[in-house]
């Protein structure tokens, strides 16, 4: 049985499974992107959870899928966890910034008070009052903190000759540079937010649109291989359950395709109806099982949507 340390130490980076597939998510289409509609913290939960049993069948996809693109299987682990990393980047950017109003509060009577000791040392002829000239003023928060800044080294760089002259102390100078600092930062941050949401926003995005497309492949290539077994679902359950089940049809399944296009869900929500929950549906029970297509309506359906019967397909072979 191995420990905790040593299983810890083989688990693969998020950060670096997001460096990883970067070169794809760049590459993929703006028109090709899938709006984030699922909480994608159980949706990658449930997608590493299942890798093990889809894993045991990657052979027999190769095998007998071979219209599967196996590379993009290969990288859904990637994709689950570089979902994980832009999520929480996500996550991050769309923080509510700090709140600017008891900070510059403190910076306002800050500065008021190292000002009004300035001047009264420049005064007594202990402080440059050429230097006090280039202060910017108490209008607007940025002039605050460039202020404070400017008050702390002036009054810094005099202090062998104003220290104990003032009710200003040391200490109320390194303050006053921290206090700038912070407000500057602050203000940094709220006014590249948009740019950075923006940013988190279309990389989420991506790889969302990535992960969902890979999963529903191995799902969809799940569903044909186990279709006598009838636990496809347990192997490779949908992630939209409780958003929508299928009805009832005599309909068979659409067989994997060979072009890595994403299979949905066809009662799942729509692209544009936000980020959501799953949750149990309506009238209780477990997950309603797919209809098991005979090998003639494979055939027939793969025929259809590639051409007529002249079509090669592996499900054919």
């Amino acid at each position: 049985m191995e420990s905790n340390s040593s299983l810890l130490s083989q688990e693969k980076l998020a950060a670096d499974a997001f460096a990883r597939v970067a070169p794809v998510l760049a590459a993929l289409p703006v028109e090709e992107l899938t709006q984030v509609n699922l909480d994608l913290q159980q949706a990658t939960g449930t997608i590493l959870g299942v890798l093990p049993q889809l894993s045991a069948l990657r052979e027999q996809i190769v095998k007998e899928l071979p219209g599967i693109d196996i590379a993009e299987f290969d990288k859904l682990e990637d994709y689950a966890l570089a979902l994980r990393f832009a999520h929480a980047a996500y996550q991050t950017a769309t923080l509510p910034p700090d709140d600017l109003s008891e900070l510059s509060d403190e910076a306002v009577t800050l500065r008021e008070q190292l000002l009004a000791d300035a001047k009264a040392l420049s005064l007594h002829g202990l402080l440059d009052p050429r230097k006090l000239e280039s202060l910017k003023g108490a209008n607007g928060i940025k002039n605050v903190a460039q202020d404070l800044q400017m008050l702390s080294q002036i009054m810094q760089e005099a202090w062998p000759q104003i220290q104990g002259k003032s009710a200003t102390m040391a200490e109320d100078l390194q303050t006053a540079s921290r206090v700038g600092t912070r407000l500057t930062r602050i203000v940094g941050v709220r006014e590249q937010g948009p740019a950075q949401v923006a940013e988190a926003t279309d990389k989420r995005q991506r790889v969302f649109t990535l992960t969902l497309r890979a999963y529903e492949e191995a799902r969809s290539a799940v569903q044909y291989l186990r279709r006598r077994e009838g636990d496809a679902e347990s192997i490779a359950p949908n992630l939209y359950t409780g958003k929508g089940r299928r009805r009832p049809t005599d309909d068979p399944p659409p067989a994997p395709t060979t072009g890595g296009s994403t299979t949905t869900d066809p009662h799942a929500p729509s692209a544009g109806s936000g980020t959501s929950t799953s949750g149990s549906a309506p009238g209780g029970g477990g997950t309603a099982q797919a209809p098991v297509p005979s090998p003639a309506a494979v055939a027939a359906a793969v025929a259809a949507q590639k051409g007529g019967p002249g079509s090669k397909d592996p499900f054919l072979s």
